[in-house]
């Protein structure tokens, strides 16, 4: 939907809409800021926002009828923070090395394998983790290749890893 606080040229004022419909039946939402911000109507505070506001942003996921929220990217000095929250677990931070460059493709990346680890019997804390080390891993890897900042990230080479998860 969006990123930096910005919704993508490709989405529309009615495609959110949609897409918000959608959003308040998913088992796991996997929003990042500008995301969370768009689907629940407040203001984007940022890639390191406040706990409160990140607490908020959790609670109006989650009071949509939404299961379990993945709120990702949030930035703590050189860490990046996901925050697993859900309507039956206590909230988790899970963190790991902020990489420090963005890349097309890592969002789209993260839910991918956090959905091959849900759906090889992880538990959401350990896909989480798993997901959120990959995708640095790939991030890592795609810095290596010539015009990866255009390509977006690279993570063929890791798929190996993804297929263990069973």
């Amino acid at each position: 939907m969006g990123d930096g606080g910005q919704l993508y040229p490709t989405y529309t004022d009615d495609l959110c809409q949609a897409m918000r419909q959608l959003a308040w039946h998913a088992e796991v939402l996997t929003p990042n800021l500008t995301e969370a911000a768009i689907l629940t109507g407040q203001a984007y505070a940022g890639q390191a926002p406040s706990d409160e506001a990140v607490q908020a942003l959790l609670t109006a996921l989650l009071d949509r009828g939404v299961k379990y929220v993945v709120l990702k990217g949030i930035e703590r000095g050189e860490e990046v923070v996901n925050f697993v929250a859900g309507q039956d677990i206590k909230t988790e931070q899970i963190s790991g090395p902020l990489y420090p460059e963005k890349l097309h493709g890592t969002g789209d990346l993260f839910a991918s394998v956090l959905t091959a680890a849900l759906m090889s019997g992880h538990s959401l804390a350990a896909a989480v983790r798993t997901a959120t080390d990959l995708v640095y891993q790939a991030m890592f890897v795609s810095a290596r290749q010539p015009d990866y900042a255009m390509r977006g990230v690279s993570f063929e080479s890791l798929l190996g890893q993804v297929a263990k998860l069973a």
